[in-house]
């Protein structure tokens, strides 16, 4: 017999998952996929869209990953539901097509938010458990109401994104009742559509649906979605929930009396009661729970793991995992972190209220120590100010229900640290369980498609019969501590209020007069074709083809370098857009393009195409710098090692010394022979300070190496960014141990490292040249060779390549030579990709580049229409130009 699997779908704020657990063995396997959600036009910079085919498309390509991983067939999954952040809104026409869609953090409807709330707020609190707020359904609605009356007028169905998952899946369209409990609009206590409310606010009742539990059976998986996931037809589809109740119902919050922190992206605390509990002050918020005939009381520490990845990324940048590194730090710091106070992620929840949350760090020079210690004690705090807003939230939950939780789970990717959890334990003072896997909410719909599936008899035996492995945390030594710290850290929190609040309108002032500054409309009202001769990589191409139709021809594998002229004309004739490397773009070709609107340039020197003819017909030219930057600084530290060990003669020893196994002798003599340098504490000297320098100067630092850098264009404090320090000519030749040569190509620098350079340079020292070999002075570097005073160079390009085998410099050993593949890796195709991805999404999305070749024409560019013609004069002088090169 095979195995079986349950799937869930969770589709969240910044990223979407897919989850199969074997509810025998209680294993878990999941793929996840991130997204993000774009601004909504003319909404001042509140509104925000959800692209409802990104989110169907990365859940797909996450459910066949989860699939693979899981080594599970299609026919082995016994159900599927789906579960999505709170207060999404989705209004599909009656041929299901969206009319409108937004994430949980639109809040376009902010002014509608306040006039409710003003009016009837305790009325909608009373009824549904929430104050009214730009984040909910009905508030959306009335903005819908006010602003585009005709979606209202064409609209068939409103659900939230689970409930449009679950549709999408196959199931009826349906509203799941602890999502319905998130619009404002719904009776909680009859557990119903509130009818009433909705006609007073002049709202169609028609498109609100029928309501059904979590665990309800909506269908079966259809053909095109089953398709789509990598699954059989005809399985059940059934209905999840909310993520934060269905976290509640994968961390093991079942009973009345029980409490989950969801320590995510946000943390809400929610305690199940078992009848509503609304709080009289309207601060909080009341709903259902997952589990039928269960409900929930919430409070809300907002975006505390937002914040916390925001400010890790802020002071441990430099690291590949910000909060992991933070994380790590912060286990060094005695509790306290010697005397700083952190509210920064920190929110005592007021649902009445709306603002920009402010953070404070408060902390002294005379305290607290400076350098990597006092990093460790500034992270350290942080997450004990998360810790006590907990704390804070869970002390309203308490006041309103008039006693404490009798168990405390936590849950959400913060509750994989031991040390957030093991804090958070003192500083609550009780012992609480930890869940053994961060994906709860996803954990949680996969139980609800097991009730659905005939599984599980109900939500709670299908909890209690995984057997999930969890953590328990009770308070230790630092228990006593903490709780002096809690009461000065409330304290300071209360006389700090006013001044926030106060510093909150400030920024929201700040935030509404930079929304205002808009860039002139010139979006495409069409769909661009792009031609791509270019090399680019598979998710490059594939990210300009949500947006843009491509075709794909590149050079190296078509073989084929357009001339320019009639030749590149023919081959993008209908096209807006190429994305070139190596065909000539010259004027008789941009002349013969009348469809060409822009140009994408994959060089770092693009020679190949005729600015000055492009800036006549308005064509904006954009360019990839940096796009082999990074190869070209591996070889060089390459060459810098190669040199530093002598490994090349190394090599060539073992290969060519008639060595017999096991001599000795011979070993004794390699070790004299190849005894080699590091490159810790070396100086190494950078001559310019360019894209590549600057990466040669990152990756040498971690060696321990002293940087020096000479560039008249690059100023001191700049150059401290690459722990380099700026010097003279003079001085970098005569203090490092390497030079090593990344300007460009002029007048002023051809022959820069002639015969006086490398005689100011010290003696023993290495000379790389990986940049242009017009630089050097190749007659003087082969005297410097000779005579000893350098012990060695790396040359990557020559003045004529590739060079002849017979050149002398070739016939040294103290010289490493390679035929100019400095830029030449594999990965050289996704950076230029990325970049070209990256200015192109500007330049369509109705913005300037920041690659821009030629930033005047932007002035007078569109989309729209035809593009600038050149005068008689300008056409006639221009096509008597040379053509442009591909060579520089």
């Amino acid at each position: 017999m095979g195995r079986e699997f349950l799937a869930a779908l969770d589709a969240g704020g910044g990223s979407g998952r897919c989850l199969l657990l074997d509810p025998n063995t209680g294993e878990i396997f999941t793929a996840r996929r991130e997204w993000s959600h774009p601004p909504a036009p003319e909404t001042m910079g509140l509104g925000y869209d959800l692209d409802l085919d990104d989110v169907w498309e990365k859940l797909g390509e996450a459910c066949r990953e989860a699939l693979e991983r899981a080594g599970a067939a299609p026919g082995e999954i016994a159900g599927i539901a789906a579960t999505s952040m709170r207060n999404t809104t989705i209004i599909l026409d009656g041929r299901g097509e969206a009319l409108f869609a937004v994430p949980n953090q639109d809040a376009r409807a902010l002014a509608e938010s306040l006039a409710l709330g003003g009016e009837r707020g305790k009325e909608i609190h009373s009824l549904g458990g929430h104050w009214p707020s730009p984040l909910f359904t009905a508030s959306r609605l009335l903005w819908l109401r006010n602003h585009r009356p005709e979606t209202l007028t064409a609209a068939a169905v409103v659900l939230s994104l689970s409930d449009w998952l679950a549709w999408k899946l196959g199931g009826e369209a349906a509203a799941e009742i602890s999502q319905a409990g998130e619009t404002l609009l719904w009776d909680l206590s009859a557990s119903r559509w509130a009818s009433e409310l909705i006609l007073s606010l002049g709202l169609p009742e028609k498109i609100f649906p029928e309501a059904v539990a979590a665990g309800t059976c909506l269908g079966e998986l259809s053909p095109e979605a089953a398709s789509h996931l990598g699954l059989r037809p005809g399985i059940p589809v059934v209905a999840g929930g909310a993520d934060t109740q269905c976290g509640l119902l994968g961390a093991g919050a079942t009973s009345p009396g029980d409490l989950a922190v969801i320590a995510g992206t946000t943390m809400p605390l929610q305690a199940v009661t078992r009848e509503p509990a609304l709080d009289p002050e309207g601060k909080l918020w009341s709903g259902a729970h997952v589990i039928p005939g269960l409900y929930v009381l919430e409070s809300n520490g907002l975006t505390a793991g937002y914040v916390l990845e925001w400010f890790a990324g802020l002071l441990y940048c430099e690291y590949r995992q910000p909060l992991s590194a933070l994380l790590a730090e912060a286990r060094f710091a005695p509790p306290g972190g010697r005397g700083i106070f952190s509210s920064l992620g920190t929110a005592v929840f007021d649902a009445r209220t709306i603002g920009i949350p402010v953070g404070n760090l408060s902390l002294s020079h005379m305290v607290t120590p400076s350098g990597r210690e006092g990093r460790r004690n500034l992270s350290r705090s942080v997450l004990e100010g998360i810790a006590y807003s907990a704390r804070a939230n869970l002390e309203q939950v308490e006041e309103v229900l008039g006693g404490k939780p009798e168990r405390v789970f936590v849950a959400g990717g913060l509750s994989r640290s031991l040390l957030w959890t093991g804090i958070l334990a003192d500083v609550l003072d009780r012992p609480i369980t930890a869940a053994g896997t961060p994906e709860v909410s996803a954990l949680g719909a996969a139980i609800c498609a097991g009730v659905g599936a005939g599984l599980f008899d109900d939500h709670v035996r299908g909890a209690h019969s995984l057997s999930l492995p969890a953590r328990k945390h009770v308070p230790g030594p630092d228990r006593e501590e903490y709780q002096v710290l809690y009461a000065g850290w409330r304290e300071a929190c209360s006389l700090r209020f006013a001044c926030d609040t106060h510093l909150s309108g400030l920024m929201a002032a700040s935030l509404l007069r930079g929304a205002q500054v808009r860039v002139e409309e010139k979006k495409p009202g069409f769909k661009p074709r792009i031609l791509v001769t270019a090399v680019m990589d598979r998710e490059s191409l594939e990210e300009l083809s949500r947006d843009c139709d491509v075709l794909y021809r590149p050079w190296r594998e078509e073989m084929r370098i357009h001339a320019g002229g009639e030749d590149l004309a023919a081959a993008v004739s209908g096209y807006h857009i190429l994305v070139t490397e190596m065909d000539v773009v010259d004027f008789q070709a941009l002349d013969l393009s009348p469809d060409l609107k822009a140009i994408v340039v994959c060089r770092g020197n693009p020679v190949n195409v005729d600015l000055e003819s492009a800036n006549a017909f308005g064509i904006p030219v954009l360019w990839t710098p940096g796009r082999n930057a990074d190869a070209v600084a591996d070889l060089t530290v390459a060459f810098m090692i190669m040199l530093a060990r002598n490994i090349q003669g190394a090599s060539r020893f073992l290969r060519e010394g008639n060595i017999e196994a096991g001599d000795l002798s011979r070993m004794a003599e390699a070790y004299v022979k190849f005894q080699g340098k590091e490159l810790w504490g070396k100086t190494v000297g950078i001559i310019g300070l360019g894209e590549v320098g600057r990466r040669v100067a990152l990756r040498v630092h971690p060696f321990g190496a002293r940087t020096l850098f000479h560039d008249p264009g690059v100023g001191e404090e700049e150059g401290a960014l690459f722990h380099a320090r700026k010097v003279s000519l003079e001085e970098l030749l005569a203090a490092s141990d390497f030079v090593t040569l990344h300007a460009p190509k002029s007048e002023s620098t051809r022959g820069m490292m002639n015969r006086e350079a490398f005689a100011a340079m010290k003696e023993g020292a290495f000379f790389i040249n990986t940049s242009r070999a017009s630089l050097v002075d190749h007659d003087a570097l082969l005297e410097a060779l000779q005579s000893g005073h350098l012990a060695g160079a790396a040359l990557d390009v020559f003045p004529q390549e590739p060079p002849p085998s017979d050149h002398p410099l070739l016939r040294l050993d103290t010289v490493i030579a390679t035929p100019h593949i400095g830029g030449d890796t594999e990965e050289v195709s996704a950076h230029q990709g990325a970049t070209v991805v990256e200015q192109l999404k500007k330049l369509l999305g109705g913005g300037n580049p920041d690659y821009l070749l030629n930033p005047e024409v932007m002035e007078r560019f569109s989309w729209e229409g035809s593009r600038r013609e050149p005068t008689p004069e300008e056409k006639e002088r221009l096509a008597r130009k040379e053509k442009p090169s591909i060579t520089s």
